[in-house]
């Protein structure tokens, strides 16, 4: 499977929520979930509001969280642009709190989540078994002139693959080039996410924040550049621990 995420779907799939402490919040969802494929991936942008507070919860499913804009803490740890978080299944995190500005970030999994499970009011739902986290150190890109100057395509590593396939790196294109991108040992999915610059997938040009789903059938991935350098943070996804299958 292959899925594009777009701005123009996020906006138009644009909807405001609350939570049961009062946190408003707005979620954009980049592309409409598929309910009868091998995989169900959800990609969201959420922008909380500034002040408020996501409560500590976990999810059913694998997730990467991107931070894109504010700034914040997710449970005592500062968060800021650009940075990523993820967190296993049956993983509780966070509070997440947003900072004077509010704070956005891009929530992906390669599989449909119900919705979070609050701590401790949900606390009879989690499950036994590992319990996995990472936090990225902020990540470093390249500033706009010199994107554009590449002349060879630069690989840099901010995770690098654990066994199972959890992985995470950024990849910097120049323009008019091309670079394949293949899923490590044990991962069963990626998402690409443009970070800078523009790349282009057939006909169409993709930006800042949208981003492709790749799944394991339909990797490796060929990330190529029109007239714009480009780059492009990769998140690698372990399967399910078999504790949870």
């Amino acid at each position: 499977m292959l899925l594009v995420g777009t701005k123009e779907a996020a906006q138009d799939n644009r909807k405001q929520g609350m939570l049961f402490n009062g946190t408003r919040y707005w979620r954009n969802d980049y592309f409409t979930t598929p309910s009868d494929e091998a995989y169900s991936p959800q990609a969201y942008l959420v922008e909380q509001f500034p002040g408020s507070v996501n409560p500590t919860h976990f999810h059913v499913q694998n997730q990467f969280q991107v931070f894109t804009r504010g700034t914040g803490t997710i449970g005592r740890h500062a968060i800021e642009p650009c940075s990523v978080h993820y967190a296993g299944a049956y993983t509780g995190y966070g509070p997440i709190t947003a900072g004077d500005e509010g704070i956005d970030y891009i929530t992906l999994r390669s599989f449909k989540d119900p919705g979070a499970k609050f701590v401790p009011q949900q606390r009879d739902e989690l499950r036994m078994g590992p319990k996995r986290h990472y936090s990225s150190p902020k990540l470093d890109l390249l500033a706009e002139s010199d994107l554009q100057a590449l002349t060879d395509v630069q690989v840099h590593t901010v995770h690098p693959a654990d066994p199972d396939g959890l992985s995470v790196f950024q990849m910097r294109l120049p323009a008019s080039s091309s670079a394949e991108v293949r899923l490590a040992a044990g991962a069963v999915s990626m998402y690409l996410v443009v970070l800078q610059g523009a790349i282009t997938h057939e006909s169409r040009t993709l930006g800042r924040l949208e981003n492709l789903f790749v799944s394991r059938d339909a990797a490796p991935y060929t990330l190529t550049t029109g007239s714009q350098s480009a780059e492009v943070l990769v998140l690698q996804f372990p399967a399910q621990d078999p504790a949870y299958a």
